[in-house]
């Protein structure tokens, strides 16, 4: 009773602070929940804190607690002047399934009326709960969108299971798969890909092979090196020892991925300390004996600005460019291209607006606004602007500088060519800021041509022999060839015209 719960939220701040006030005079714990959910409120829990460390009155009992997640919102000098205790998720296969067991209530796991069969696909279940939260740390080869589960997610799963064999003669396997899959975890999965992949890896151990076989193992093709499976019947003592001889390593096989994943999944985790290293580095110059930041930053900003491309005319379009279709209607490819010409000028103009600020700013002609401030240390460790990026006037990209100032140029010059010379045999497709529209251009196309309703048609695609651009023919009669795709978490087989397992070490 001498505990105050409040969780923030809409309208929550004034009880917040009638309960903080009541606790300073009575000497009440406080415990305000989840403040990332109350950002606006945030400001006056900072002048709270600071009014604590004034007021004379305090109770020797009051303490204030705070739970949050993660979020730059939170006021800094809160964090300076508490005691902070930080909850990490599990991270690895084994400490995620041994703390489903640590947190797991031993006398709900020994509650079932058939404890053989529920133990087993208990074990899996868990198992596959932490297999689906592990498969996000590989980003889109894990899943389509990184979903967020939640520990109540296994909690009503596991009385769901309990409850099904508890009513069932025998066990319902394919309730148990759909329920578990398509409602309690399925209920946060919007990808249609995705909901596919959830029944698969929970197929491997909601399956009778779990229960009836002693020797089933979740991974045959790692079975050399570490043999998962349900370990038998026993005391939940039994399976946390278990658990606790699994690798330290997960390798990508147990999640059903590929060995390249695991390159992915080293590269991001590079990538992401990289960028904290380079963030946290100094700007400040040398001895004097080397270039100043400054001199770096202008330099680049020269450079630049000498290899910008020039705008996308639409004046300059060839005749069969904006070729009137045979009914006098509009060309779809056309005006496709004329919606994307318009967003590469944008993008051109961002670029070209903020290198000029930049280089007054450096002369001191102009104040360095936060914008431009930002700007400075990205071109600094060469990385793209935000404003550049996909956040800005750009388009998706995970390039450096370099890199990306090429490509920008080369995407510019074959805008210019399909402008100037006319559709070209072949179509950049990953060029595009939105190749959807291209489809959609391709099918209306289709559509006027032959005056068809569009909704009918659907895509047929074809990997054709060609082996580079200047080898492609002319356009076809109908459709569109395009090139530019990328495979990741698989190839291409040109022999057997089908997909196949990627190569190791071969990423794309």
């Amino acid at each position: 009773e001498n505990l105050k719960l409040v969780s923030l939220g809409q309208g929550q701040g004034p009880i917040a602070e009638r309960l903080v006030k009541e606790g300073i005079s009575a000497g009440h714990w406080v415990c305000l929940q989840n403040c990332h959910l109350a950002v606006s409120w945030l400001p006056r829990l900072d002048r709270m804190v600071e009014s604590l460390r004034e007021d004379q009155l305090v109770h020797e009992n009051f303490r204030l607690w705070l739970t949050t997640m993660p979020t730059p919102q939170f006021p800094v000098p809160v964090l300076q002047s508490s005691l902070k205790l930080t909850q990490e998720p599990p991270k690895g296969l084994k400490a995620n399934v041994s703390r489903s067991y640590v947190d797991m209530d031993p006398t709900e796991f020994d509650s079932c009326e058939k404890p053989g069969p529920f133990k087993k696909l208990l074990f899996g279940l868990v198992f596959f709960n932490a297999v689906i939260q592990e498969r996000r740390k590989y980003g889109a080869v894990g899943w389509n969108i990184p979903y967020q589960w939640m520990t109540s997610d296994l909690v009503f799963a596991q009385q769901n299971l309990r409850l099904m064999i508890n009513e069932q003669p025998e066990t319902p396997l394919e309730a148990l798969n759909i329920i578990i899959s398509d409602v309690i975890y399925g209920g946060r999965v919007t990808d249609a890909q995705d909901v596919r992949l959830t029944r698969a890896i929970l197929a491997t151990y909601m399956c009778s092979g779990a229960v009836d076989d002693p020797t089933f193992s979740y991974c045959p093709q790692l079975d050399s090196r570490f043999k998962y499976g349900p370990p038998a019947e026993g005391e939940i003592d039994a399976y946390q020892t278990y658990i606790g001889t699994f690798p330290i390593v997960d390798r990508p096989e147990i999640f059903g991925l590929h060995q390249n994943a695991d390159i992915s999944f080293q590269q991001k985790e590079t990538a992401a300390m990289l960028d904290i290293i380079v963030s946290l580095q100094p700007r400040t110059g040398g001895d004097g004996a080397g270039k100043t930041p400054d001199d770096v930053v202008g330099e680049l900003c020269s450079d630049l600005l000498s290899r910008l491309p020039k705008r996308l005319d639409l004046s300059e379009a060839a005749p069969a460019t904006f070729a009137r279709l045979k009914d006098g209607s509009m060309n779809p490819l056309g005006i496709f291209l004329s919606h994307e010409a318009q967003k590469f000028n944008r993008l051109l103009g961002a670029i070209s607006s903020m290198l000029g600020e930049m280089q007054r700013a450096l002369k001191g002609l102009v104040v360095m606004s936060a914008q431009l401030d930002a700007a400075y240390a990205k071109l600094l460790f060469q990385q793209v602007p935000g404003p550049w990026g996909e956040g800005g006037k750009g388009y998706p990209s995970l390039k450096p500088l370099g890199s990306w100032y090429k490509d920008m140029i080369a995407r510019f010059d074959f805008m210019r060519a399909w402008l100037t010379a006319g559709p070209p045999s072949t179509f950049w497709i990953s060029a595009f800021f939105f190749p959807q529209g291209f489809f959609t251009s391709a099918l209306q196309s289709h559509a006027r041509k032959y005056a068809l309703p569009i909704d009918m048609l659907r895509f047929n695609a074809e990997v054709m022999p060609y082996v580079g651009i200047e080898d492609t023919p002319a356009p076809p009669e109908d459709g569109t060839y395009i090139h530019g795709m990328v495979m990741e978490g698989a190839r291409f087989d040109g022999e057997k015209q089908t997909m196949a397992e990627s190569r190791v070490g071969e990423l794309f």
